[in-house]
Order: C-alpha cells, then sequence, then structure tokens
C-alpha cells in the first residue's frame, strides 16, 4: 500500500491569505491544528497553547526554519478560510490508510459546539463540529463543520454515505433517531445504537 503523506496532501489546499501574512504555510498550521485536537485540545486558543507548550517538539518535527510557530490568530484565520470539505476529504483518507479496521468497533457520533469560534465578527454562534469517535482506538475518524445542532442531522447522512468502514455499529443521541439517517447507516454496512426520549414513539 503507498504511504499517505498527509502533510503533502495538506499542502494541496488553497491559503486564501495574503502572502504577506504566510508565515506559517497552511500545511504547518492544520498539522498543529489535528495534533492539538487528537490531543484533546478544543478551541483556538487551546490550539496555541498546544503549540506553545510543545513549540520545541514540533519546531523539530515539522522542521520549522524560524523556529517559531502559529499563534492561536493564524490557526484561526486559516482553520476558518480552509475549504473544509477537502480538508475533510483529505483527514478521512489518512485515517482509512492507517486505522486498524476490527469489526464490531463502536462508533460515537457526537456534535458539539467549539469555545472561541464565533463565525464571524459580532455573531453570536460558536462554529459546531461533528465527529464519528472511534471508542476502542481513541481516535476521530471523520470531523466536519456545520452552522448550528440544527444543521446536524443532514450533515451527518452526508457524512455515513464517505464513510469508509463497515461492521461498525454506530451510536448516536435522539437527535438522530430519523427514518433516513438509520437507512443510511444500514446501507454504508453498518448498523446502530439510538438513544431515544420517553416522549419519542415506539418504531
Amino acid at each position: 500500500m503507498r504511504e499517505f503523506n498527509l502533510r503533502e496532501e495538506l499542502r494541496t489546499l488553497k491559503d486564501k491569505r495574503r502572502k504577506q501574512a504566510q508565515q506559517h504555510p497552511v500545511d504547518v498550521v492544520l498539522m498543529i491544528t489535528i495534533m492539538a485536537t487528537m490531543s484533546g485540545y478544543q478551541g483556538y486558543r487551546a490550539i496555541g497553547d498546544f503549540a506553545q507548550r510543545y513549540k520545541k517538539e514540533l519546531v523539530e518535527y515539522l522542521e520549522l526554519k524560524k523556529e517559531r510557530v502559529p499563534a492561536y490568530a493564524t490557526v484561526r484565520r486559516v482553520v476558518q478560510d480552509v475549504d473544509h470539505k477537502k480538508f475533510g476529504d483529505i483527514f478521512t483518507k489518512w485515517m482509512k490508510h492507517y486505522m486498524k479496521e476490527s469489526k464490531s468497533q463502536w462508533i460515537a457520533v457526537d456534535g458539539k459546539a467549539i469555545k472561541g469560534t464565533k463565525q464571524k465578527e459580532g455573531d453570536k454562534k460558536l462554529a459546531h463540529l461533528v465527529s464519528f469517535f472511534a471508542s476502542d482506538s481513541k481516535e476521530i475518524l471523520i470531523a466536519r463543520k456545520t452552522a448550528d445542532k440544527s444543521n446536524e442531522i443532514p450533515l451527518v447522512q452526508e457524512m455515513m454515505q464517505e464513510f469508509p468502514l463497515q461492521d461498525m455499529i454506530i451510536t448516536l443521541d435522539a437527535l438522530h433517531c430519523q427514518t433516513k439517517t438509520l437507512k443510511t447507516i444500514k446501507e454504508s454496512g453498518n448498523d446502530y445504537v439510538v438513544q431515544v426520549k420517553e416522549n419519542q414513539k415506539n418504531s
């Protein structure tokens, strides 16, 4: 199997910043973002803290010539402007390439608002991230951003159509007790467990 170079793939993403503002290439910023997020650092300021805390290691691993890591404001600018669909596709291919697939692994679908991630200046809404989390391996397999919690339902359906694994057990909360969502899961070759509320009809 051909090695999948995550950093090279990230370099293909368009950087919308002005040339003068590109002190840190898009691949460096996104590599740090991925490492921070997978280490439990949620939000732009937290990612900036991760970069500072592990500055020495990051400078060495990413071969940063100026021995400087991006501040949280740079992370925010790059993440907000990047093509999220293309970034998600790259991340999913990377995870599929390296993840050790085991049957009947539990995959939790989780949606969370990320602190410090306003969509635009003056907006009170935070970025809402939906992720597929592998409970056994503690890995995020797919992550997508949506405008708010109400848009989770169609997004999860779309993500299931892209989901590369089979024979997994997908766990979802009551929000996703939707006929189309459950049908999509079954058609993908997986099964599901859905938490329901007492006021929901019997299926």
